[in-house]
C-alpha cells in the first residue's frame, strides 16, 4: 500500500515537536536565564539593552533532535573601542569570572561568539553568546542594527558584519507553511548528516514559496515537493542576501561543490520518492521516540538527548 506523504511529513513534524522534550527544555531555558542575568549585571553600565533571545528556538524553526537557544547581547557604541576587544571581554568572562559549577571549561572563541558548554543532569547542552556593538550612538532602539567581530579563520583575516536579529525573526514571523517546510528539511539533515547551512535552507524555502505566491499548492508534500524542486532547479544561480544586510550574499557563503551537491541530494530524493513513496520514510524519518503517542501532545513520553547547533 502507497504511503500517504503528506499524512507521514505530518507525523514528521508530530514527532518532532518541541513541546516532546519540555521538561529538559525547561532546564535548559533556566540556564539560559541565568546567563541573560549574569550578563545584565556584569554589562550594566555597557549595554544598549537587555540581551535578547536569537537562534532556531527564537525563530519557531526548532525540531527536537536539533535547535539552538543563543543569546545576543547588544553593546552601546562606546561601550568598548574596537570590536575584538568587545568580543573578548565577553569571553574573557565567561572563562574567567562567571561562577557556574554546570559550565564546562575551557570556554570556545568561536567566529562570532561565546560558546557555552553545561552539563545539566547529565545532559549537555551548547549555548552561543553573540556580543554586538551598536552603529551609531543611541540608536539600537530604533534600527536594532548590530556589529559583530568576525574572528579569523583558516587564514582568513578578522572582519566584521553586519546583523539585526528583530529582522531575523520578522522575516520568518507568521510564516507557518513556511517554518513546517524549515523542520522538515531540517529533519532531513540531521538524519543524514547534511551540512547545508540552516540560515540558507530558510532563505531558500522562503523564497522558494514567494515565487510561488498564490498558485502555491497545499498539502505537505505538494509544499515540500514545490520547495525541493525550487531548490534543485535554482541553487546554484540564485542571490539571497541577508534580510539585515544587503551587503551579505548568503548564497555566496556556500561554495559551489556544496550547491552542486544540495542540487543533487534534491534531485535524487524527488526521485527516489517518485519511484516508490515508501521511501520518504527513510528521508524524512518520524522521531521513533515519540512514534507511540496517539494523540501527537507527547504525553507520557520519555526524555531524549538533544542537541544544539550553533549560531550562523
Amino acid at each position: 500500500m502507497a504511503t500517504n506523504k503528506s499524512e507521514h511529513l505530518q507525523q514528521t513534524l508530530d514527532t518532532h515537536k518541541m513541546s516532546h522534550v519540555q521538561d529538559l527544555m525547561d532546564k535548559y531555558i533556566k540556564k539560559r536565564d541565568e546567563v541573560r542575568d549574569a550578563l545584565i549585571e556584569k554589562y550594566a553600565k555597557e549595554k544598549a539593552t537587555n540581551p535578547i533571545n536569537s537562534g532556531s528556538y527564537a525563530k519557531h524553526t526548532a525540531i527536537n533532535t536539533k535547535f539552538d537557544i543563543d543569546i545576543c547581547i547588544p553593546f552601546k557604541r562606546k561601550s568598548f573601542d574596537t570590536l575584538s576587544e568587545m568580543a573578548d571581554d565577553v569571553w574573557n568572562y565567561f572563562q574567567n569570572e562567571y561562577e557556574d559549577e554546570e559550565l564546562i571549561k575551557p570556554v570556545r572563541k568561536q567566529r562570532v561568539s561565546t560558546g557555552l558548554t553545561f552539563d545539566i543532569d547529565g545532559d549537555e547542552i551548547d549555548m552561543d553568546v553573540v556580543p554586538g556593538r551598536e552603529i551609531n550612538e543611541d540608536e539600537y532602539s530604533t534600527t536594532h542594527d548590530l556589529k559583530l567581530y568576525v574572528r579569523p579563520k583558516n587564514g582568513d583575516p578578522a572582519t566584521e558584519t553586519k546583523t539585526n536579529i528583530k529582522k531575523h525573526i520578522d522575516h520568518i514571523s507568521g510564516k507557518n507553511p513556511e517554518r513546517d517546510i524549515i523542520k522538515l528539511l531540517k529533519v532531513w539533515k540531521a538524519e543524514h548528516s547534511k551540512r547545508y547551512k540552516s540560515f540558507f535552507v530558510e532563505l531558500i524555502t522562503i523564497r522558494a514559496f514567494d515565487d510561488k505566491g498564490d498558485a502555491t499548492p497545499t498539502g505537505l508534500w505538494p509544499k515540500l515537493e514545490m520547495v525541493m524542486e525550487f531548490i534543485r532547479d535554482n541553487v546554484l544561480t540564485i542571490r539571497l542576501t541577508d534580510p539585515a544586510n544587503s551587503n551579505n550574499i548568503v548564497s555566496d557563503t556556500i561554495t559551489i561543490g556544496r550547491k552542486n551537491s544540495l542540487s543533487n541530494d534534491m534531485r535524487n530524493m524527488l526521485k527516489k520518492i517518485e519511484e516508490d513513496s515508501d521511501n520518504i520514510k527513510t528521508y524524512f524519518p518520524i522521531n521513533d521516540e515519540f512514534s507511540d503517542d496517539d494523540d501527537g501532545n507527547g504525553k507520557g513520553v520519555g526524555p531524549t538527548i538533544l542537541t544544539t547547533q550553533s549560531f550562523g
